[in-house]
């Protein structure tokens, strides 16, 4: 027995050897439970502890309390020995395992002589500084430590951080057990935990609660957090001073990472683990969380006036405080944790297994509730007992699995789809204009060349017609140069040669007699220079007029007539090629199909310029499905094989086609880790129910397999590739 002092007063903890089980009894309770030597009677103790206590104690109460100890073990007596329950070897349920390995006591008694230097202020002020010296590291060092990280990134680093975690975990519960027992407790039990299918490590250190000293307790309780915290420091300083990439630095960041993040959950009271522990001995309430949450619940059913409640003790004023608050805080934390996991659980159990995947998880999902509700599916031992009903459902399980292991199953596999006409075509426009008329509307059926929409065409008429007026001048002149001079011309330029000479033989004599005058001096120089002038002049007419006649007689040059004729040929183009504009105001539909523009009528008077949208046209006889297949899975996909497809419009019918291709690379599913490989289905549309860029799931048949290897499928690709991959 340890007398305690409490802020409710004195109270004594009492451990039972045999059973190692701890009781906390008030002070009142234990004036009881000291005067039961065997041979006084009831009443009389009762009396004694009223005078006691200077308080009525009721016969009723002290009856109560004594048959309480009775079913406690507490009582010596023949049948109390008898029935002391065993502790089994195996306890709790799958989501909380517990497994008894071996008492450490000797083990801890043979270190604690060693470590003592653990256990002195010296040791502790200096781990604490080393601690604040390695937060403030992380800190500053951060972006660094998160580079180092992505590199680390791996199978092998994970199945490092995996064994790092279990070996930092061993060595944190033998730090609590040092410290129980340097303060004077024992440890007789270490073992190990699966917890909601985690492996950990526990260690037994109840003795704690015989201490006296609150400080002792929480020493106890903070030791294995305190061990880890150092540890993480020492990782923080050999990262530090070793080299990069080496190692040595890879191990010192791993124990950094595991033991931070384990740290952040283990220091948090709303989860059970050491901050719990620490806050209900600091606040001196054992079983602080279930008794929390008893008086939660007890007020929620008052409030809502659910009916009678079960009898309880009341607690104090200081209890009420606590218990409220506690609780409320961790039941929204439980609340937000468990159902944050179980989403991400079925999230991922139904991608990747589909309709067994969600009944994986209604299993988790059942047993997380009977785990947090304290009515778990299965207990250990009792379910190990061939009596145990349980236990012969998994045997008759295990009888139906070997049976389908000759049974055939048609193996699917499928993923998201995206429904997509068999023809997409988006009609654009090919000439700058503004939209004259609109002759359909969204949701019309149209055939090839019928018209969607028209352009207007005035500006490409108006140059169409001085295109053509151009070209028409052009071949005209093209004419007359292929069909040379007239007869007539080349006689007036014979008469104009003629005529030219004439002329010139009178300049020439007009010229001698002034020569003759001028010798003679009756007449004056100027005169003589005046008509040598003249005959200068006709004498280049002359040549001019015989060049013409020599041009006129040879004809039209071909060099002339080969530009007129290359200058037609850019005409004819120019006109073509404004025809070509002019047809192509008309907007046509390139083949059969339905119109799915919206409002299109509504953008007549619009200018739009070469390549501007106008309409779309999609050809829904036939669509297809684009099926996101998960990489894992595209090795059983061929093309021609049969599948069905159920969309969200129309859940209760079933769509068959054929695959008709495979992608030839896989891409990055959005918003998921996995890579996916797109198969296209094609899939008949004569009633044009599927419509383009719905969604829903395709299945695609991939023949007839086992049953025993459809089911398996998954964690055979575990084993044969993953597991594979870490050796």
């Amino acid at each position: 027995m340890s007398p305690q002092s409490t802020p409710e007063g004195p109270c004594y903890v009492v451990k039972d050897p045999g059973t190692r089980r701890y009781f906390r009894l008030r002070e009142a309770e234990y004036s009881v439970a000291r005067r039961l030597d065997g041979a006084t009677p009831i009443e009389t103790v009762a009396e004694q502890v009223a005078a006691e206590q200077g308080a009525e104690v009721a016969l009723e109460t002290v009856v109560a309390f004594v048959e309480q100890l009775r079913k406690g073990g507490l009582l010596e007596s023949a049948y109390a020995a008898a029935e002391r329950p065993r502790r089994p070897l195996v306890q709790g349920d799958i989501l909380w395992l517990r497994l008894k390995a071996f008492d450490p006591d000797r083990l801890l008694d043979a270190l604690v002589g060693r470590l003592r230097f653990c256990f002195t202020p010296g040791f502790v002020v200096a781990a604490a500084a080393l601690i604040l010296w390695a937060l403030v590291t992380v800190l500053v060092r951060r972006d660094e430590i998160r580079a180092d990280l992505v590199r680390l990134w791996s199978m092998r680093m994970l199945a490092l951080a995996w064994v790092t975690v279990i070996a930092v975990t061993v060595m944190h519960e033998f730090a609590h057990g040092l410290t129980c027992k340097r303060f004077g407790g024992r440890v007789h039990e270490m073992g190990f935990l699966l917890i909601y299918l985690q492996p950990a490590f526990y260690c037994n250190i109840s003795d704690a609660w015989l201490f006296a000293e609150k400080s002792k307790r929480l020493w106890v309780t903070f030791a294995g957090a305190f061990f880890e915290l150092v540890l993480w420091a020492l990782a923080t300083l050999a990262w530090r001073v070793t080299e990069r990439g080496t190692w040595a630095s890879s191990a010192a960041l791993v124990v950094m990472a595991t033991s931070g993040v384990k740290q952040f959950f283990n220091l948090n009271p709303l989860i059970k683990l050491d901050g719990y522990y620490l806050l209900s001995d600091w606040l001196d309430a054992p079983n602080l969380r279930r008794r929390a949450f008893q008086y939660v619940g007890l007020r929620m059913k008052r409030l809502v006036g659910a009916g009678p409640t079960p009898p309880a003790p009341e607690p104090t004023a200081r209890e009420r405080r606590v218990f409220l608050g506690y609780g409320v805080a961790a039941v929204a934390f439980s609340y937000w944790l468990l159902s944050s996991v179980l989403i991400r659980f079925a999230d991922y159990f139904t991608a990747r297994w589909h309709g067994w995947g969600a009944a994986l998880w209604v299993g988790l999902f059942a047993g997380v509730v009977g785990n947090v509700t304290g009515k778990p599916l299965v207990r250990w031992p009792e379910a190990l007992s061939w009596k145990s009903h349980r236990l012969r459902a998994v045997a008759l399980v295990a009888g139906a699995i070997l049976a389908l292991y000759v049974v055939p199953l048609e193996l699917r596999v499928g993923g998201e789809l995206d429904i997509a006409p068999a023809r997409n075509t988006d009609v654009r426009a090919q000439v700058e204009g503004i939209i004259d008329a609109v002759y359909e509307d969204e949701g019309n059926r149209v055939a090839a060349g019928d018209t969607l929409a028209r352009l207007s065409d005035r500006d490409f008429r108006v140059r169409l017609r001085m295109a053509e007026t151009e070209l028409g001048e052009k071949r005209a002149k093209l004419h007359l140069l292929e069909a040379g001079p007239r007869a007539e011309e080349v006689e007036v330029a014979r008469l104009a040669v003629a005529k030219a000479e004439e002329r010139l033989r009178y300049a020439r004599a007009e010229v001698a007699r002034n020569r003759t005058l001028a010798e003679s001096e009756a007449a004056s120089r100027r005169e003589l220079e005046q008509s040598e002038e003249t005959v200068s002049v006709l004498a280049t007419e002359l040549e001019e007029d015989r060049a013409r006649l020599r041009m006129l007689a040879l004809g039209s040059r071909p060099e002339e007539i080969a530009a007129m004729r290359e200058e037609i040929a850019h005409s004819e183009a120019e006109r073509q090629h404004l025809e070509g504009e002019v047809a192509r105001t008309w907007v046509v539909a390139p083949h059969a199909g339905v119109v799915t523009t919206p409002k299109l009528r509504e953008r007549i008077g619009e200018n739009v310029k070469p390549g501007d949208l106008i309409a779309e046209v999609y050809a829904l006889e036939t669509v297809t499905a684009e099926i996101a297949v998960p990489e894992q899975d595209i090795g059983e996909v061929r093309v021609g094989r049969p599948g069905s497809v159920r969309l969200r419009a129309y859940p209760e019918r079933a769509f068959e086609g054929r695959v008709v291709a495979v992608a030839a690379s896989a891409v990055e599913a959005p918003g998921q880790r996995a890579r996916v490989v797109k198969a296209t289905m094609e899939l008949p549309n004569s009633d044009g129910l599927i419509k383009p860029s719905m969604t829903g799931y395709a299945r695609i048949s991939c023949g007839k397999r086992r049953a025993l290897d459809v089911l398996t499928r998954g964690v055979r690709r575990f084993f044969r590739l993953e597991m594979w991959s870490w050796w």
